[in-house]
């Protein structure tokens, strides 16, 4: 898999911030939404690129020499759980922001190292196919930023319903596609 495979996996992932970023902005007035859009931004992409590398690195340590037959098929199982999840969270709620929770950093904290388990999982597969990882890091750190400003200023407190969930169903039927994809290939 290349370069392709792996920015497709980086949109699918971003996806789940976008639904959170989507479904914090229908609850909060227009004057919080600004300004937090960006801390929220800035926090989401931080801390995937910070677990994207954590799983990247653990991965070239610890299982590039262990598990070296079994690596796809590890990666494989990676994606496929993440593709089921995205699938279930599109019909059950997303974490989300209100106009309280705006000055709120340790739920802040919290719900970005969340997001960002996505990412350390997609960071030990994306080692898998021997994809450099800097390049690759700086992409998704620009994806998520992009895409969770996108889905702020997709919502709004008038709103009734949530776009951005059919978009995460969407990334999970993919990422299990690109699952089946990595080990048929």
């Amino acid at each position: 898999m290349g370069i392709v495979s792996v920015i497709i996996i980086f949109v699918c992932i971003c996806v789940d911030n976008m639904v959170s970023a989507n479904m914090s902005a229908m609850k909060m007035e227009a004057k919080k939404k600004s300004v937090f859009s960006i801390k929220m931004a800035l926090f989401f992409a931080g801390f995937n690129a910070l677990f994207f590398g954590l799983g990247y690195l653990i991965s070239v340590l610890f299982f590039r020499d262990w598990v070296y037959l079994a690596h796809n098929w590890v990666a494989f199982a990676f994606l496929l759980l993440l593709g089921i999840k995205f699938m279930l969270e599109s019909i059950e709620k997303s974490p989300s922001f209100n106009a309280e929770d705006a000055d709120n950093t340790r739920k802040l904290v919290k719900v970005s190292c969340l997001m960002g388990l996505n990412a350390f999982l997609v960071g030990y597969a994306v080692e898998t196919m021997d994809t450099a990882c800097f390049p690759a890091l700086i992409f998704l750190l620009l994806l998520t930023f992009g895409m969770t400003l996108l889905g702020f200023h997709l919502g709004g407190p008038s709103s009734k319903t949530i776009a951005s969930k059919r978009a995460e169903l969407l990334a999970g039927l993919v990422l299990i596609v690109m699952a089946v994809k990595m080990i048929i290939v």
